[in-house]
């Protein structure tokens, strides 16, 4: 006979894991919802669903297809329901102006050194169209002041005080991405989704408090336009390339790297030169580094028209002494006879990316 214990023991054992499963499948269920008209949703979700794609960051193959059924039927209801699992924020304005936001069931996973899209849905009350903010006490600069000598001609040394030194440890940089294909500024919708650019510096289990406001005074009472969030950073592993032509001599590639889901690593949002984030790919020669987080990738190696695609799988693992071999194949080689290529479109010094790197 079981003692009565063990049976009290395993009543709330069972009783515990029915709460957690029914939880996680009923997350999304939380997220609060509108009746939306469906035609201007369905223009919203499909300029995110580009915006992502654009990033590097598509929505999983299965849920993308769905999408793209619900935004050519209009189905408000149906969109909502696809996209409010990934949703990492939930954003409340009433009609009064004060901005809540709420956990989303989204994943907070990000990326050491890259920055990360998320979804944020807005529930808009207010039928409001103002910018949308995000702020952090964890993101912002670190260091401030000027050179003494300088300040000190100019009778200013007071602004050589670090006015950061006291501040929240600071390892995050978020925006919101308000560029083509998305909108500065609210539609005035009562849904809408939008995405938020956050980058890490470090790696690991960070908190941070993530907050949201359309203006001065909107934040509503009681800390509730702000929230807690414990992200997991995967980290930024150097992979040193070894990179050789048809000959085995040292050279450069064009590589691409994807995860399962179509992703694209490094991240391709913000990406600074030599990398830009207008193309999924970037270019390394033999002997250069590649910043990525340990698993499972699709290699896509190139080196323009005439060699090869190649197509390999490929495992990053946690180690400081990761390697990576990329050994090209040509079709044909025209200098053999007498034919030359070269680039008649190249930018000297007059690109934007030169002037404001992160930009975009």
């Amino acid at each position: 006979m079981i003692p009565l214990y063990r049976i009290i023991l395993l009543r709330r054992f069972l009783c515990a894991l029915t709460i957690v499963i029914f939880a996680s499948e009923c997350f999304a269920d939380d997220v609060a919802r509108r009746v939306a008209d469906g035609q201007p949703l369905a223009a919203n979700v499909a300029r995110l669903r580009l915006a992502l794609d654009s990033l590097g960051a598509p929505l999983e193959a299965s849920r993308g297809d769905e999408v793209a059924k619900a935004i050519a039927a209009e189905d408000g209801s149906a969109l909502q329901s696809l996209l409010d699992p990934i949703a990492l924020f939930v954003i409340e304005i009433n009609p009064e102006l004060r901005v809540k936001v709420k956990r989303g069931p989204g994943d907070p996973v990000l990326q050491q050194g890259g920055y990360t899209p998320v979804v944020v849905k807005i529930i808009n009350d207010a039928t409001l169209a103002r910018a949308l903010k995000i702020s952090s006490p964890q993101a912002g600069a670190i260091y401030a002041g000027a050179s003494e000598g300088i300040l000190l001609r100019q009778a200013q040394t007071e602004l050589a005080q670090n006015e950061n030194a006291n501040r929240e440890r600071r390892f995050l940089d978020v925006e919101m991405f308000d560029q083509s294909p998305m909108t500065a500024r609210l539609s005035g919708l009562n849904v809408e989704y939008a995405l938020a650019l956050i980058h890490c510096s470090e790696s690991g289990m960070r908190e941070a408090t993530i907050a949201f406001d359309v203006g001065e005074g909107t934040q509503d009472l009681g800390f509730r336009s702000e929230i807690p969030v414990l992200f997991s950073v995967r980290p930024a592993i150097p992979v040193k390339l070894t990179v050789h032509d048809e000959t085995g001599q040292p050279t450069t590639a064009r590589l691409e790297f994807r995860d399962s889901h179509g992703r694209v690593y490094p991240p391709q949002a913000k990406r600074l030169a030599p990398d830009f984030f207008f193309q999924p790919q970037i270019y390394r020669k033999d002997g250069d580094v590649v910043l990525l987080p340990p698993g499972d990738f699709v290699l896509e190696s190139s080196r323009g028209p005439e060699y090869l695609r190649d197509v390999r799988h490929v495992t990053i693992k946690d180690s400081p002494d990761c390697t990576l071999t990329v050994n090209l194949k040509r079709w044909i080689d025209p200098a053999k006879s007498g034919f030359f290529s070269g680039d008649h479109h190249i930018h000297a010094a007059g690109c934007s990316h030169y002037d404001n790197p992160t930009q975009g």
